[in-house]
């Protein structure tokens, strides 16, 4: 079970936190990476935005202390990940236009003032999550093998139901049962990615 974001932050702090950091990671590392997709980069590049961003973590969280009255911890990480994946487009890019100070490393909260900005960098980190949660619901091993396709195909894609239970052999009865579970389990999955994240704040 994920811890809520204030027990698992604490937890960093201490110096046998492998198994924090093991746990963050895996909170984390899918929507960090589909942000950087998001962002332009082709995958090899978002990898290394998601390993620039934990390596700039584990030197900054052990020490920071999570405070709501002065923002969303999802602010602060959004800022790191926003930063790191504008660096990595400057570097391939060879612009030098970033339009923030470089100074602080990334870990100056820059969102939460609104604006356009943030709004495009707040969509790309939700779409991220649910990215994500649609991800974990695929990847899990108890699912019946036609279950997930049979989602994907009328859920995600769309696909007329009648089309999609002649396609799997199943009756459309079928095919909303299928689409109303995953759909609860991927919520779920939503919800806590994004409590963890301070989104829901």
């Amino acid at each position: 079970m994920i811890d809520t974001r204030d027990s698992l932050l604490g937890r960093l702090k201490f110096d046998d936190a492998d198994e924090a950091w093991k746990e963050f990671y895996h909170l984390y590392w899918g929507a960090i990476l589909r942000y950087g997709r998001k962002m332009g980069l082709p995958q090899h590049q978002a990898e290394e935005v998601l390993q620039e961003t934990m390596v700039t973590l584990m030197r900054v969280l052990p020490r920071f202390t999570y405070d709501r009255g002065k923002g969303k911890f999802r602010n602060y990480l959004l800022t790191i990940v926003h930063r790191k994946a504008l660096a990595m487009l400057r570097r391939t890019s060879h612009k030098s236009e970033v339009p923030w100070d470089d100074r602080h490393d990334g870990v100056v909260d820059v969102f939460g003032n609104g604006g356009s900005v943030e709004a495009e960098a707040l969509a790309r980190w939700r779409d991220s999550l649910w990215e994500e949660a649609i991800r974990r619901v695929r990847d899990d091993a108890r699912l019946a093998e036609n279950t997930f396709p049979i989602f994907e195909a009328y859920a995600i894609r769309r696909r007329p139901v009648a089309e999609v239970a002649l396609e799997f052999g199943v009756k459309e009865n079928a095919v909303y049962q299928i689409r109303n579970r995953l759909l609860r389990r991927v919520q779920h999955e939503v919800a806590v990615l994004a409590m963890n994240s301070g989104m829901e704040d």
